[in-house]
């Protein structure tokens, strides 16, 4: 048991000096986003990336990116409780293709492509 907390601790400082423990946290919030707002809202929504502080979310719709902005305070407040710390200052919401959305992932690649046009 000593050895494996030893290599978790060696771990963390080798992620803490490299820089990389704010891009782990941003990416954990694109990955807890469906978990964070729950299915029915991630049926419609992915979220893309985190840009200085700034997390991208493509919406299927107009009407999803107006919903979603009303609850952003909460979802704002949800993730970064998730994360441990004040990552994620704004989210951005941008109206995408009519791809399926959710955990799985399908056509994250078109997304990515329509979604910053």
């Amino acid at each position: 048991m000593s050895k494996a907390q030893r290599i978790g601790q060696i771990l963390g400082e080798v992620i803490r000096d490299l820089g990389l423990a704010k891009r782990l946290s941003e990416q954990r919030a694109v990955v807890d986003w469906p978990e964070v707002v729950g299915a029915r809202v991630a049926g419609h929504s992915r979220a893309l990336r985190v840009d200085g502080g700034m997390l991208f979310v493509q919406v299927d719709s107009s009407v999803w990116a107006q919903e979603l902005s009303l609850m952003k305070r909460r979802i704002l407040r949800e993730l970064n409780a998730r994360i441990g710390k004040d990552v994620i200052e704004n989210v951005h919401f941008v109206v995408g293709g009519a791809n399926p959305y959710g955990a799985s992932g399908v056509g994250s690649a078109q997304a990515e492509d329509h979604g910053e046009g």
